[in-house]
């Protein structure tokens, strides 16, 4: 069975999903495990409300950390009123009218400004007016910056302008049956079952990676940022297999299950709950230049510390594979998204597989290669091991 007819039965009718598109452009990776670039700054008309100070009569307005912002606040957006939920705070920011709209983005919020647009954004729309009308802001795109004030109040303004509104604190009501905080889930793993098919939840300190198994098989794979918000589990895909959804909502209940839902009727599967049994490891040991040779195929793989990487294949003289891309560490696994491939017709959108590095080396300090048990099914084969190359007079 196909992955697309499982998740017909887990996303709501009532809402429309946008699709995220098949290069990966959401992710502006780092090989830092959860630290992804910030979006694009986008511009649009001005939205904040009025009756907002002006920056030019306060000079003592300083730049708002995410750690400034409450988890739940009230906004004044395009004539709407929107709240922006920030969870964890690890990066992963929310925008929500109840019951009609949800639009979440990551980013690094530097200088205390987030930007949402309709390339770095996952959004569930129902076709009410007010839902209408803030997504169809995302087309231009649109910025919200924030302030503190010497008075230490937390301060909006929308599109870069000077008047400033004051940001109040939203109250949410806790479902004592659902998870609402993303550190209950950390560092576990939900294997759950669903008809013929296992879901594999795997989450890790702000990321995800989801697997569904058919037939004993990963019929469909996808990964990202995650984190729980208004008890809703809250997923932004940036590497998948398979063009994906571009997010995915859940909720986590207390009992192990995890529920979806669809035409008003929730869809709610059980799960065998386990802690991750491995720790992370560090981007910064892979940054370097690796090789192997399989079935006589040579192969180069370079991982640099700007979060690119380069991978090569020759077979003699004769060059048979290329990609070229982004990567990442994930707790114990290696994500790559493939930007550049010499075969793009049957080029895989994104790999990923979990890493175990090898002995130390005694003469550099580093480690002497590294397995990595990825999920590519391209061919050539990619190799599952590395190792530090040889050089000639070593």
């Amino acid at each position: 069975m196909k992955h697309t007819m499982f998740w017909s039965i887990l996303i709501s009718s009532a809402l429309v999903f946008v699709a995220c598109s098949d290069d990966n452009s959401n992710s502006n990776t780092k090989p830092s495990g959860a630290e992804n670039g910030s979006p694009e700054n986008g511009s649009s008309e001005n939205g904040s409300s009025e009756n907002g100070s002006s920056e030019n009569e306060d000079t003592d307005l300083r730049a708002a950390k995410l750690a400034d912002l409450e988890k739940n606040l009230e906004l004044k957006l395009f004539d709407q009123t929107v709240y922006l939920s920030t969870g964890s705070k690890q990066g992963l920011i929310a925008l929500r009218i109840p019951d009609e709209l949800w639009i979440i983005t990551y980013t690094d919020f530097a200088n205390g400004e987030v930007t949402f647009n309709k390339d770095n954004t996952g959004l569930q729309s129902s076709d009410t007016d007010a839902a209408k009308k803030i997504s169809g802001e995302l087309s231009e795109g649109f910025k919200l910056s924030f302030k503190i004030d010497k008075e230490g109040k937390l301060l909006y303004a929308v599109n870069g302008s000077n008047d400033y509104s004051e940001a109040p604190k939203a109250s949410v009501a806790v479902h004592n049956n659902k998870v609402s905080k993303a550190d209950d889930i950390k560092d576990k793993i939900y294997t759950c079952t669903a008809g013929d098919q296992t879901q594999v939840f795997r989450f890790f300190d702000g990321v995800y990676i989801f697997e569904n198994i058919a037939d004993e098989k990963v019929s469909f794979w996808q990964a990202g940022h995650y984190d729980i918000q208004r008890s809703s589990l809250l997923m932004r895909p940036a590497y998948f297999n398979q063009p994906a959804e571009s997010m995915y909502i859940y909720s986590v209940g207390k009992d192990n299950t995890i529920t979806s839902s669809q035409d008003g009727s929730s869809v709610t599967m059980t799960c065998d709950v386990e802690s991750s049994e491995y720790e992370y490891e560090n981007a910064s040991d892979f940054v370097g230049d690796w090789a192997a040779s399989r079935d006589g195929v040579d192969w180069n793989f370079s991982l640099k510390a700007d979060g690119t990487f380069e991978l090569s294949a020759h077979e003699g003289e004769n060059l048979v594979e290329s990609k070229s891309g982004n990567w990442e560490v994930y707790g114990y696994h290696m994500m790559m998204n493939n930007k550049n491939c010499l075969h793009p017709e049957t080029c895989t959108p994104s790999i990923h597989g979990q890493l175990q590095t090898g002995p130390i080396d005694q003469n550099t300090g580093k480690i002497s290669g590294f397995s990595f048990i990825h999920s590519d099914s391209n061919t050539p084969a990619m190799p599952k091991s590395f190792e530090a190359p040889e050089f000639a007079g070593n």
